[in-house]
C-alpha cells in the first residue's frame, strides 16, 4: 500500500496520526473511515471507528468496533473514496476484486 503522501495531520495521540476522515451521523454517534499512521508499526492503516459527541461539544472516540448496516457501509466508502481516504492503488485493487466476483 502507498505511503501517505500528504503531511497534513488532522489530529495525533499517543498511538496514531490522523491524516483523512470521513464520517456519518446518526443521532450522538458519528460512524466513521480513517487514514491513520500507527506510531509503533510505522505504518498507514484504515480505521473503521466510532465517536460520540460529549457533553463538552466535542468528538470523543469509543474504542469498541463499529457496527453499520450495509447502506451505511456504502455511504462510507462512497465517502471515503471521494474524499480520498483511500489510495488510488487500492481503489483499484478493489474495482478487480469486484469486477471478478462478478464473473464468478
Amino acid at each position: 500500500m502507498a505511503k501517505q503522501t500528504e503531511t497534513k495531520i488532522i489530529k495525533e495521540t499517543s498511538y496514531c496520526k490522523i491524516y483523512n476522515k470521513v464520517s456519518i451521523e446518526e443521532d450522538d454517534y458519528y460512524s466513521c473511515i480513517e487514514r491513520i499512521e500507527v506510531k509503533s508499526k510505522k505504518r498507514d492503516e484504515i480505521r473503521f471507528s466510532l465517536y460520540k459527541d460529549t457533553i463538552r461539544g466535542d468528538n470523543r472516540y469509543i474504542p469498541r468496533s463499529l457496527d453499520v448496516t450495509e447502506i451505511q457501509l456504502l455511504e462510507l466508502i462512497r465517502l471515503a473514496i471521494k474524499e480520498k481516504v483511500f489510495s488510488d492503488e487500492f481503489i483499484d485493487m478493489l474495482k478487480q476484486e469486484l469486477n471478478n466476483n462478478k464473473k464468478s
